[in-house]
């Protein structure tokens, strides 16, 4: 099988124009819809009068899988039955799925209301009358085919061949398309380029809308495929270039290349096993997959703490597999997912619960509880500038420090780092604090057991790390994290979190259900290339720090990584694993050699660190200033 040369693009989220069908300018429509077409062809139309109700229920009808078909209703003893396309619909019965047959005709009828209207601003776009496409051998009478879709949990890996949808462009003349809110879909703008680019576009809830990646998480979509009577002939406008040609040879054409002949759907089903290669989701999730824009699937491994799991690759604590995965993980990217690690899914959730309720307080109540210079407590929007170089402002999140309890009068408390934690009153969050300190000491124990690991990756003794100058009395900062429903747009320099690498040993991250975060695996490369990571429910995301690459003589690699909003809501929970204070970081002996010197000078942890937040966070006096 021959393959396209792909490349990631660089932002990997296509920023789409958004058409409004409820605006009074039409020229402002038309202006944007133009631009849209020269740029990607691709474009969100919103306000379009299918009730926000109606969709859902559409959307609620799921009992259809992979794909159906709804086109134009046509009686068999229609003279136009006869024509491909054309003819009466294949019908789910009424007893087993009441009222769906209603739900899809009059949505049917709405989209193709829906469709008359974008393409009369294209009629205008393109010079033409406005209802130049309304004629009856164009949109008077359409074939306008619906399509519903149903993308299974199964993970793309287009470096195999393997797609949720292959790469294709539309036949007809504009697609209507409506999606759940997982990502999948991607566009490339311009299809003859070697290599190829790959964009994802983001779904936006109430509107309409290649190729797609799956996930690992099923996806809905419908696809309203707005074609050309049958016998439209189609022929170029002044400024085209395309010799004319009817409407039904190139449709039925492309439906011949594309489509499996019935025949052998019917008759030897066997025959279409190759298009399932996989054995359930058993054989699927061999890896998991993050989420980007690239033509070949990244995969994270997938460690786990215990051994009570053994579908999945993982890493276990006994020194054979450790020693087998741990490095393909740290190698890879330097990010592994972490499952089955003995917090339970309730203190999860609980922690997430206690941190949403705080980022809701009112700003006046967050602000008493403001970051210390011990780097405890709240750090508000902007606080905290990761990559100057390109970006405009700060980082578009708001964040809470958490760090290890030492009470005032103990001399550790005279160190940077170490003192008490600044705690929000009981009163308002009941709870709060006995919450966050017992996430706190059981995050604590799986990342000691996962740098256990890591030391028998590189062949040290499995308790090296636990050294009271390392992890034995460690710094450990729990952050609590929530970025607001911000897009991000990178080509301006506007971030949820700059670019940037971890200064500790490990991260341990605990998100939401929402896109965001972003790797880039060789950060020197020019132009970078940025891929999603996709959040695993009940699964840590850990990356290696800066001091783990520097203990490693950079065999393993502290990966650059960022954060972009998408528009929603996002929390997460990072649990930054960091040495103690005084700690000596310098080369392992089983990492170095005569052809292999230390890249590193040796470095006092506490140094590194305390420089590495002064260049980050907002002087505290900028803060004092603004509030004397």
């Amino acid at each position: 099988m021959s393959k396209q040369d792909d490349t990631p693009a660089s932002t990997t989220i296509s920023f789409l124009n958004c058409i409004d069908l409820s605006t009074p300018d039409v020229q402002e429509s038309v202006s944007l819809l133009k631009q849209a077409c020269l740029d990607c062809g691709f474009f969100y139309v919103t306000n379009h009068g299918i009730s926000q109700e109606f969709m859902e229920e559409v959307f609620s009808q799921r009992d259809y899988k992979e794909g159906y078909y709804i086109g134009v209703e046509v009686p068999e003893d229609d003279p136009e039955a006869d024509k491909p396309f054309y003819g009466p619909n294949v019908w789910p019965a009424d007893g087993i799925l009441p009222g769906w047959r209603q739900t899809m005709e009059k949505f049917h009828q709405q989209a193709l209301g829906v469709a008359r209207a974008v393409a009369r601003i294209i009629a205008l776009a393109l010079d033409l009358e406005a209802d130049f496409f309304d004629k009856p051998e164009m949109l008077g009478h359409p074939i306008a085919v619906m399509r519903l879709l149903h993308y299974a949990g199964q993970i793309s890996d287009p470096s195999k061949g393997l797609y949720g949808a292959g790469a294709h462009s539309d036949y007809g003349l504009i697609t209507l398309l409506a999606t759940d809110d997982i990502y999948g879909l991607q566009i490339c703008k311009d299809k003859d380029a070697q290599p190829q680019v790959w964009e994802f576009v983001a779904p936006l809830k109430g509107s309409t809308l290649h190729r797609v990646l799956g996930n690992g998480q099923e996806r809905y979509s419908i696809a309203y495929f707005v074609e050309p009577s049958h016998e439209c002939l189609v022929e170029c406008l002044p400024t085209c270039k395309f010799p004319p040609i009817k409407c039904e040879a190139y449709l039925s054409q492309r439906y011949k290349d594309t489509h499996a002949d019935l025949k052998v759907v019917h008759g030897q089903e066997k025959t279409l096993s190759f298009r399932f290669p996989f054995d359930g989701l058993s054989s699927v999730v061999q890896v998991f997959t993050s989420f980007h824009a690239t033509s070949a699937s990244k995969f994270l491994y997938c460690l786990q703490s215990n051994a009570c799991l053994s579908n999945y690759p993982k890493l276990v604590t006994s020194p054979s597999p450790s020693k087998t995965l741990a490095p393909k993980a740290c190698l890879d990217c330097g990010f592994f997912y972490v499952i089955n690690h003995g917090i339970s899914e309730e203190l999860m959730e609980e922690v997430f619960e206690q941190n949403k309720k705080f980022f809701e307080l009112p700003l006046s109540e967050k602000m008493k509880v403001l970051r210390n210079e011990k780097h405890r407590g709240y750090t508000p929007l902007f606080d905290e500038l990761l990559d100057p170089d390109n970006q405009v402002h700060g980082d578009y999140k708001e964040g809470y420090y958490i760090g290890v309890e030492v009470p005032e009068d103990d001399p550790k408390a005279e160190k940077p780092f170490y003192g008490p934690n600044v705690w929000p009153s009981d009163d308002i969050l009941p709870g709060w604090r006995h919450t966050m300190e017992k996430y706190y000491l059981e995050a604590l124990e799986v990342a000691r057991a996962i740098v256990r690991i890591i030391a028998l990756a590189l062949d040290l003794e499995a308790d090296f790390f636990d050294k009271p100058e390392i992890l034995g009395q460690p710094l450990a900062l729990l952050r609590l994290l929530k970025y607001p429903g911000q897009i991000s747009d990178p080509s301006n320099g506007v971030y949820g979190a700059g670019a940037h690498t971890d200064y500790g040993l490990i991260t341990l991250l605990s998100t939401d259900d929402v896109y965001g975060l972003q790797i880039c695996k060789d950060k020197y490369a020019q132009p970078r290339v940025w891929e999603f990571i996709a959040p695993l429910k009940g699964a840590f995301i850990v990356n290696l720090g800066d001091m783990l690459e520097r203990w490693s003589n950079c065999l393993f690699k502290s990966t650059l990584h960022r954060v972009l909003g998408n528009g929603q809501e996002r929390y997460s929970i990072a649990y930054f694993v960091e040495p103690s204070f005084d700690c000596l970081v310098e080369c392992l002996p089983t990492c170095k050699s005569e052809k292999n010197p230390p890249k590193f000078p040796p470095v006092i942890y506490g140094d590194y660190l305390g420089q590495r937040y002064k260049d980050t966070h907002i002087d505290l006096n900028v803060y004092n200033k603004l509030q004397s």
